[in-house]
């Protein structure tokens, strides 16, 4: 009941950003009202939000409808989606997996190809798991959000996503297993990427300077062009656009492998 009332909020919410007539039938699927119904504009597209807890649930949903055009429902449960799923089918399925394991993230991303077998998912998780994204693209979703993320990149990730694409983190793919790699081995020929080292990537491929890097990341300008250069070797860089080229190579190939 208490996801239904905040879907007809949700389509309320959208109506008044700017709708005019929406198919009754559409609304319906999702348990809203006669009322709300006949306000909005004709949506073939919206966004399903699946999160047990009303809170984050609600804070997901408005964080999402600020930055879409179309409506942005939720649902408690994977089976309270089944039961209020309609046509059209979702643009995009975003399913929370916050505190689940490996195990349960798959059985869940495999009940929910089931049920929505023609929308792409996308798990958003508490944390940048190298395993647990794996563990997702292999069971079929599209898309691993970390909510360590910041906004507008996971805003960017869920349209490039319901646009046909893959997304994970690039230094969560490019990770170890390990959680992280002792300082020692910042110098290893292996041409695996340290901690430090993913961070400095991604910082390159913002366009980020040295100097800007140093900031961030609390540490010398000699400490980062150190990075660089063990970064450039192990990745066969010849300079800081390589870098960033090659390394979203090396992840759309791991994401790749993970997916097949």
């Amino acid at each position: 009941m208490g996801s239904e009332m905040g879907n007809e909020a949700a389509f309320a919410e959208f109506a008044e950003m700017g709708g005019a007539t929406q198919s009754l039938e559409f609304a319906e699927s999702f348990g809203v009202s006669c009322v709300t119904a006949r306000v909005g504009v004709e949506v073939t597209a919206f966004i399903a939000i699946v999160e047990s807890r009303t809170f984050l649930r609600e804070c997901i949903r408005r964080s999402m409808q600020s930055a879409f055009s179309f409506p942005v429902v939720t649902y408690s449960t994977l089976s309270e989606l089944e039961r209020q799923l309609g046509e059209p089918s979702a643009g995009v399925v975003i399913l929370s997996l916050m505190e689940a394991s490996a195990e349960a993230s798959a059985n869940a991303l495999k009940e929910l190809s089931e049920i929505s077998p023609h929308s792409p998912v996308v798990v958003l998780a508490s944390r940048n798991d190298a395993d647990l994204a794996r563990t997702a693209i292999r069971h079929g979703a599209k898309g691993y959000i970390p909510v360590t993320m910041g906004f507008e990149v996971a805003i960017e990730a869920v349209r490039f996503v319901m646009a046909g694409g893959s997304y994970a983190p690039v230094d969560c793919l490019l990770a170890t297993a390990q959680p992280c790699v002792p300082a020692a081995q910042t110098n290893s020929p292996s041409g695996v990427l340290t901690g430090r080292e993913l961070s400095v990537v991604h910082a390159i491929q913002q366009g980020k300077s040295n100097k800007v890097i140093a900031y961030e990341l609390n540490m010398c300008e000699s400490t980062v062009k150190v990075h660089v250069r063990n970064v450039m070797k192990k990745l066969k860089a010849k300079n800081r656009t390589d870098v960033a080229i090659k390394a979203q190579t090396a992840a759309e190939h791991q994401l790749a492998q993970a997916a097949g």
